[in-house]
Formats: structure tokens, C-alpha cells, sequence
């Protein structure tokens, strides 16, 4: 048995990203980490500057929509989505954005109106103006949400379907060595609920939404596999994982942001869920990763000395310098 001992969700059995090959599950994380690099990227709009609205405003405001969502029974993603256009929108240097962060108000339909706008989107069914008006008990009229739709989607260029830490999950949880399904077929979707779940709590999270969703999806991936006991998970195929993500998704696993972000998840694990998120596997340290892997180049540093994997899936060994603790 896994030290991760939870419910296993309906989706056991069905891949994340349906039949895919390595290489387009790749091609795809490429193209979605050039989006949020550049279209979808959102900066720090409350640390230093005038903004009236702080970290609180964004938790009560994510708590409505997951009490909304909930309550329509759409999908809790659907929130997360929501958040993104809010950020964005905040990051923006429109007079529109700059009043909603200088009046609670403002903030507030901007909110809304987000959560409106993404229901609209990817929910089979779509939110009446009108009863988001008098969810607002009139604060608002149909007018103002409209108006409001029209300055957000203007905003954000109509770029509205940019990749979240949920997609990246599912595809870099697809990418787990077949060794892992030796085992025990139930790790990935152990993996797949228990990250779902920290990406869920970083949601409301405002520190953690500067972080690139591929920062977020991957942190909760280490964090969930860290507590899967070694037998359920070889160190020898977890080093494979990390190997593989780090020379063809660009992504260093060990690097000083996906550590804090890590740490920040799993507080807010321990915070929510009332426990502490087991870490009882054995430790993959990579050591001077910066020295050892050319940025840009598939090939390590010269003055390096990687471990090789031998295995089909991997074609290309010796990818940088890791050792277990």
C-alpha cells in the first residue's frame, strides 16, 4: 500500500490525455509552456503599488466562486480559470483594471465577471446576467456585468483558453515510466487526486499565482510522488521521471522556486486537510544542476559526470549529475 491512502477517483484506468504518444503529449507541453511564458503570464499587481485590494479580498472572492460552482455543480477547474482572467486582467494597465484594484466594488464585479465569462466557456451550461445580478443582491445590474464582460475579454486580447496547473498535471502525469504501472496501476491516479488537490488549495493562493501553472502542476506531482513508499515507486524509475522532465521539458525539478513552491503546498496541505502530506520516500538530490545542464543544448556540461539510465523509453542517456540521498 502506498503511504497516500485515499479514494481513488472514476477516472482509473482511462489516461489523463487519452492515447497519446510521448512525443505529442511533449510537443504539447512545449506549445503550453510558450503560452505561459508570454499571452497568459501575469505579474505582482499588489506588492508595491497603491492597490486597496490585498491578499484577502482575492481568498473571499476565490471562496465564492467555489461556493457558486459548487452549488451549480460545475466543475471546481472552472474556478481556476476564472482566477487566471482576474489576474491577467489585474496585471493589466487599463483605467478599468487600476479601478477595480483602488475600489473593493469594482474588484469585486471584476471577480464575478470572470467567473462568469469561464462558466460561459467551458460549462455546459451558461450563467444568466441576470441571476449573477441578483446573486449580487443588486449591487450590480446586467448593464454593469455586460460592460464589464466587454472590458475584461478586451483586456485579454480574447486569448481565454491558456493552459492551468490542471493541464499540465495531466499530461506530465502521463509521462510517468510504464515501470511505474508494474506495481501498481492505481499510483498515477493516486498521484494525479493527490496533486489535483494542491492545486486546488493554491487557487486562492495569491503568492503562488505569480508562479508559472507548470511550476504549480510540477511541485504537486514531487510532493505527492515523495509520499508513495519506494517500493511502490523505485528511486531508480522516479530519477527516470525527473531526468526526462528536466531535458525535454526544460523544467529543473530541483531548482530553488519548485522547493518553495513545494514547501508552500504542502503547508497548505497540512492547513486544509488537518494532516501532514506523508514525504517518506527516499530523496532525489540533484547537485549544481546549473553546472551540469546547458541551457538549450540536450547535451550536459563538459565538466560533468551524469548518471546514465539505460531504457528504451528515455533514448538518450546521461542527462545531468543526481544522486539519492
Amino acid at each position: 500500500m502506498s503511504a497516500l491512502d485515499m479514494i481513488i477517483s472514476s477516472e482509473e484506468g482511462v489516461p489523463l490525455t487519452g492515447n497519446l504518444s510521448v512525443e505529442e503529449i511533449t510537443d504539447r507541453l512545449h506549445v503550453m509552456q510558450r503560452q505561459e511564458s508570454t499571452f497568459y503570464k501575469c505579474r505582482d499587481y499588489i506588492d508595491g503599488t497603491e492597490a486597496t485590494v490585498d491578499r484577502e479580498c482575492r481568498v473571499k472572492m476565490c471562496e465564492w466562486c467555489y461556493q457558486v460552482t459548487d452549488f451549480c455543480k460545475f466543475k471546481r477547474e472552472t474556478v481556476a480559470v476564472s482566477m487566471s482572467y482576474l489576474d491577467r486582467f489585474l496585471s493589466k494597465s487599463r483605467p478599468s483594471a487600476r479601478r477595480a484594484l483602488k475600489y473593493k466594488k469594482d474588484y469585486q464585479l471584476a471577480a464575478m465577471t470572470c467567473l462568469y465569462i469561464a462558466i460561459k466557456l467551458f460549462e455546459p451550461l451558461a450563467m444568466d446576467t441576470g441571476l449573477l445580478s441578483s446573486i449580487s443582491q443588486g449591487c450590480y445590474t446586467e448593464s454593469d456585468i455586460s460592460e464589464m464582460e466587454q472590458e475584461i475579454l478586451t483586456s485579454l486580447g480574447w486569448r481565454m483558453n491558456g493552459p492551468t496547473p490542471q493541464d499540465f498535471l495531466s499530461h506530465i502525469i502521463d509521462l510517468l515510466p510504464s515501470s511505474v504501472y508494474t506495481y501498481d496501476e492505481s499510483i498515477p491516479v493516486t498521484l494525479s487526486d493527490f496533486s489535483r488537490f494542491q492545486i486546488e488549495l493554491a487557487v486562492s493562493d495569491y503568492d503562488l499565482s505569480l508562479h508559472k501553472p507548470s511550476v504549480l502542476a510540477l511541485a504537486s506531482i514531487l510532493n505527492s510522488a515523495a509520499g508513495v513508499d519506494d517500493r511502490m515507486f523505485p528511486t531508480q524509475s522516479r530519477l527516470e521521471y525527473l531526468q526526462f522532465i528536466s531535458t525535454e521539458l526544460r523544467m529543473n525539478p530541483f531548482s530553488t522556486e519548485v522547493k518553495e513552491v513545494r514547501a508552500r503546498l504542502l503547508n497548505l496541505f497540512a492547513r486544509n486537510s488537518g494532516y501532514e502530506m506523508p514525504q517518506i520516500a527516499t530523496p532525489i538530490v540533484c547537485t549544481d544542476i546549473e553546472r551540469h545542464y546547458v541551457r538549450g543544448s540536450r547535451k550536459p556540461a563538459a565538466n560533468s559526470s551524469p548518471v546514465s539510465v539505460a531504457r528504451s523509453f528515455y533514448p538518450e542517456p546521461d542527462r545531468y549529475h543526481a544522486r539519492c540521498a
